[in-house]
């Protein structure tokens, strides 16, 4: 089995966050985007970058020496990811300086750090993809990874900006919602299946399967969620801001345990083997 490494796990869930909250504000500005509602995306997605970046030190045993790390970029999926989200974070900047100087370029630099953080989240994924670890060696990382980014990303930006988005785009970021939790479930259905052809796959499920957490993540990261988003589609009312806030703590939540399950249930590892 694998191991746990809690600055991985909120590594990667705090930067795809990020990530997310930037694509959504770009698609915003496509339309109709506040300066309020830009000005707290930015903020926000800054913050959870930068937790990100900072807890990532964490997991290394020099820090000091973590300036290393960047030079195997023509090899290393670890020197790519480094330097990914290092330009994301030089895009946030400069769009933190839009903030604060109104009337300038949105839409370009909010496209650039998009791709940015797409390509940081790329590079984490592929990581992962190891011959070595059979759960790993497919495109489970990339779907696990960026569905947390399409996925928190919607959902934060709704509750962000419930006052300042337009009730059309934020029923479109609702449903958007729900087939990424939709998604989720037959992906992961569709995985679980997959991997079973070998022993060390099937141990990876068995792994899963057998794990309350992962149960636990089925009901408060998937079906309370779906329940919720559902619910007022039938009655035609608008989400309250309330029941919203509770959508984005459980699915949270619920990215949060799926995401030590991916390091825990792989067979044929340990993660600090990696680095």
């Amino acid at each position: 089995m694998g191991s746990l490494e809690w600055p991985l796990v909120l590594f990667t869930i705090l930067s795809q966050i990020s990530v997310g909250i930037i694509l959504v504000l770009f698609w915003l500005d496509q339309h109709e985007l506040k300066e309020s509602l830009f000005k707290r995306g930015i903020l926000v997605s800054g913050t959870f970058l930068v937790a990100a970046l900072l807890v990532s030190l964490f997991h290394l045993g020099h820090p000091e020496a973590a300036y290393r790390a960047i030079t195997h970029l023509s090899s290393s999926w670890l020197s790519r990811e480094i330097v990914m989200f290092l330009l994301t974070f030089a895009g946030w900047l400069f769009l933190l300086w839009i903030v604060y100087h109104p009337g300038s370029n949105r839409r370009t630099p909010l496209l650039i750090t998009s791709i940015l953080g797409l390509l940081g989240t790329l590079s984490s994924a592929m990581i992962y993809v190891l011959p070595r670890v059979p759960a790993w060696n497919n495109a489970a990382p990339l779907v696990f990874f960026f569905i947390t980014a399409v996925l928190m990303g919607p959902l934060v930006t709704a509750i962000l900006g419930y006052k300042e988005i337009a009730q059309a785009q934020r029923k479109s970021l609702l449903h958007w919602s729900i087939g990424c939790l939709l998604a989720s479930i037959v992906l992961f259905v569709l995985y679980a299946s997959f991997i079973q052809v070998n022993n060390e796959g099937a141990a990876t499920v068995q792994a899963y399967l057998s794990s309350p957490f992962f149960w636990i993540r089925v009901v408060i990261g998937w079906l309370v969620p779906l329940l919720f988003l559902v619910s007022p589609l039938k009655t035609k009312k608008a989400l309250s801001p309330n029941l919203l806030l509770m959508v984005v703590a459980f699915t949270g939540f619920g990215e949060l345990i799926g995401r030590s399950l991916f390091y825990l249930a792989a067979a044929g590892i340990h993660i600090t083997a990696l680095f």
